[in-house]
């Protein structure tokens, strides 16, 4: 008997495509690709100086127990970035307080006091600054000398002599006789000795000459905190002995340590 074929209707054909669309031979088609995440902005560009430079290392050689620190100022910051954080890590040393920088007072300070040696050695210091995803690192070396602190002494009565002196001479300065003033050790030169002050507002350095007259000069080095990253007045008595007028000199361009 010849075989029968069975009609093929509209419905069959739409059934068929159907199954061919979700079932056919060809390759099914490729998933979406996600997005990909945007990356994170860059932060905004700074940079920082640090004081004093790494050379020469003779400018910073500090005592065992006696705080001395290092001074940050940040510059090429855009307008409205955020603040700067400086942050810091030591070797040979624990870190003991951080001034952050500020609009009105762009220079900070990291205060570090060296370990306890018995020897010379030398440590070293990691300063970071970041804002936002930025951040810029610097570090210092620094040698540490195991001498007592014995210029205070001697520091005392040039220290007194130039407080009188500026209280008259340069009233503008804000420092009188209420002033208050923390002694710190700095440097271990020899010829040129070497004594800082801290106030609130100014850091006095005072350097002199251990020689005869007239060769015994003394000095003061004005720096005001916060706000310089180095000294910015200066003055000289050429010779202390001959009660010479003291008169302005050309500020150091480093701080001492």
């Amino acid at each position: 008997m010849p075989p029968r074929f069975r009609p093929v209707t509209g419905l069959s054909i739409v059934v068929a495509l159907a199954l061919v669309a979700c079932t056919g031979g060809g390759s099914p088609a490729p998933s979406p690709s996600p997005l990909p995440s945007p990356s994170p902005s860059p932060g905004p560009e700074f940079t920082i100086d640090v004081s004093p430079p790494e050379l020469p290392l003779e400018i910073r050689m500090l005592l065992p127990g006696e705080e001395s620190s290092f001074l940050v100022r940040v510059s090429d910051l855009a307008p409205g970035a955020g603040a700067v954080v400086i942050s810091a890590t030591a070797e040979g040393a624990t870190i003991t307080e951080i001034i952050q920088p500020t609009p009105d007072k762009p220079v900070g300070a990291v205060w570090l006091v060296p370990a306890p040696a018995t020897e010379e050695t030398t440590g070293s210091i990691t300063i970071t600054a970041g804002c936002g995803t930025a951040t810029t690192t610097v570090e210092r070396t620094f040698k540490v000398f195991p001498m007592a602190d014995e210029r205070g002494q001697d520091a005392r009565p040039h220290f007194e002599r130039w407080i009188d002196w500026l209280i008259e001479a340069h009233p503008e300065l804000g420092i009188d006789e209420a002033t208050e003033w923390q002694p710190r050790f700095v440097s271990t030169l020899l010829i040129v000795s070497h004594y800082a002050y801290y106030s609130d507002e100014w850091e006095l350095t005072i350097a002199w000459h251990n020689m005869i007259p007239p060769d015994d000069w003394s000095e003061i080095h004005l720096r005001h905190r916060g706000v310089d990253l180095t000294p910015s007045l200066a003055f000289r008595q050429d010779s202390m002995a001959n009660e010479t007028e003291p008169h302005a000199v050309t500020p150091p361009e480093v701080v001492v340590r």
